[in-house]
């Protein structure tokens, strides 16, 4: 991956908690990142005026891998 690509977190400060004592949920912390999914080559994203050619699908799914995503949502290979 890219210098360019790469985000920072630690440039945003921590969000200050709030003191609510008649709840749990409030004082928990999210410490990792969400697990993110491309949905771009889902077959319902495909059905375009101009559909991607294998070649381009291909690009496609190596541009996702080059940003980093780990998980990739496909569509049914004959649907378009």
């Amino acid at each position: 991956m890219s210098e360019h690509n790469r985000f920072d977190h630690r440039k945003y400060p921590a969000f200050t908690p709030v003191g609510l004592k008649d709840r749990t949920w409030p004082d928990q912390v999210i410490t990792t990142a969400p697990r993110w999914c491309s949905v771009d080559l889902r077959d319902g994203n495909q059905a375009l005026i101009e559909p991607m050619s294998v070649a381009q699908k291909k690009q496609m799914f190596d541009l996702l891998l080059e940003i980093g995503f780990k998980e990739i949502e496909v569509g049914f290979p004959s649907a378009s």
